[in-house]
């Protein structure tokens, strides 16, 4: 039977692996979405693509950057990132993609002809199952 030192070091190990597949998730899940269309969100000023903003704990609630200035989300997207590389534990809980453009709803119900109906769930599940061949070697 295993000792408590033992345990311990197994719970550790599990913990940086989950880390280390909650953090490709969400770099994967990010960058699909980000794609260029037809995968990804369907691009007219950049605002709604760049508006992808992952955090950590709770979800933004406001869009970022305005159409005319859509490097300012970017900016906040990028910076989420990396938080969510540098600084993610589990403890922190659930990590967030937000976009909070008035517009994305009917983005992902086919308004654009550059991407279809549901391209936000179809990026989801492309970084989820993209995992089959994530490397989880313990370190």
């Amino acid at each position: 039977m295993p000792n408590d030192a033992q345990l311990a070091v197994v719970v550790e190990a599990l913990n940086r692996v989950t880390v280390k597949v909650i953090q490709q998730v969400t770099l994967d899940a990010v960058a699909n979405l980000t794609e260029p269309p037809p995968t990804g969100t369907p691009i007219d000023t950049g605002w709604a693509r760049n508006n992808w903003v992952p955090s950590i704990g709770t979800p933004l609630e406001s869009p970022v950057g305005s159409p005319d200035n859509p490097a300012a989300a970017a900016a906040a997207r990028d910076a989420g990132i990396a938080e969510v590389l540098t600084r993610y534990t589990l403890s922190d809980g659930v990590i967030f993609i937000s976009n909070n453009v008035p517009y994305i709803g009917r983005l992902n119900d086919g308004s654009s002809t550059q991407s279809p109906a549901g391209f936000i769930q179809a990026a989801i599940l492309r970084a989820v199952s993209g995992l089959q061949g994530f490397n989880l070697t313990v370190t």
